[in-house]
């Protein structure tokens, strides 16, 4: 499952995962992108996201306590290593700035070329018939008419059952 969430003027990719078993299908991705439109947030609200510890679940009916572990964490991507002017960033997980989210569905087996593909009628290629999800974030650049900044791809596996 894959949750798309926006109107939080920030950007930034995260997951729910067993550290154990990061393939499996219980894996949850989230990207989070603004509206384009919206200023960014200010300087102190993001320093504080962006300084957040790793996130322990509990099981169902235990107490929460976020520190200790448990076998679900929740995580946030660090994809944001320089700014838009290339400088580097001391917060890396979430980027307070304008943007958009660009997406793309593909077979990963049709992409990687010949390998694990089948030639069928018409001469057209087939994969696994399995899709993977491939997101860029567009940034706004400098000023108000700034270059758009790609950052990514994140790339959100199909995952195997049971795994």
């Amino acid at each position: 499952m894959t949750f798309l969430s926006g109107s939080v003027n920030a950007c930034g990719a995260g997951l729910v995962h067993d550290p154990a078993h990061p393939s499996d299908h219980k894996t949850m991705y989230q990207l989070i992108t603004a509206p384009i439109v919206n200023a960014p947030l200010p300087s102190y609200i993001m320093r504080l996201l962006n300084s957040q510890k790793p996130i322990y679940v509990p099981a169902n009916g235990h107490r929460s306590t976020p520190s200790q572990p448990t076998d679900t964490k929740e995580d946030m991507m660090e994809i944001f290593a320089a700014d838009v002017d290339g400088r580097p960033r001391e917060h890396r997980r979430l980027m307070g700035r304008r943007n958009y989210l660009a997406c793309v569905a593909y077979d990963p087996e049709v992409v990687q070329g010949s390998f694990g593909n089948v030639v069928g009628g018409g001469g057209r290629q087939h994969g696994g018939g399995r899709l993977s999800l491939a997101a860029d974030f567009m940034v706004q650049g400098e000023g108000g008419f700034g270059q758009p900044m790609k950052y990514g791809p994140v790339i959100i596996p199909s995952l195997e059952y049971g795994r």
